[in-house]
């Protein structure tokens, strides 16, 4: 009797439209439908609201990107600047190692007079005691 009783009851679900809506009322299929509904509305609520989150994130990422190119122009233009400077030093240190060059030469140039003088007032010195 049980396996009649499912037949005609599986058989009424099928063809009769008024029972089924009764059926599943009865085992609050139209609540199970609604929050799939509520569910499906907070689906599309979230997906929006990743959306907007990726959006911001773009954005945020394209200023970053833009900072990072500045960022990479300024170091240039600092390392440029740099160069110039540096160049600038080195010319000044050539000319430094010159000029102290030069300041040896004459110094080495005096320092010879000195000495031939050195030698001549001795030379002097000398015949001047020979003579008394």
């Amino acid at each position: 009797m049980e396996l009649k009783l499912k037949e005609k009851l599986l058989k009424l679900l099928k063809e009769d439209e008024e029972f089924r809506y009764a059926v599943a009322g009865l085992i609050g299929l139209g609540e199970i439908l609604k929050r799939l509904d509520s569910h499906e509305a907070e689906l599309v609520k979230l997906r929006e609201d990743m959306m907007e989150g990726f959006r911001r994130h773009d954005e945020i990422s394209n200023k970053h990107s833009a900072e990072l190119v500045k960022l990479r122009e300024d170091m240039m233009e600092g390392f440029r600047r740099h160069d110039e400077i540096s160049n600038k030093h080195s010319a000044e240190l050539v000319k430094l190692r010159e000029d102290m060059m030069e300041g040896f030469r004459r110094h080495d140039e005096i320092s010879n007079k000195h000495s031939a003088e050195l030698v001549k007032l001795r030379e002097d010195m000398m015949e001047g005691f020979r003579r008394h």
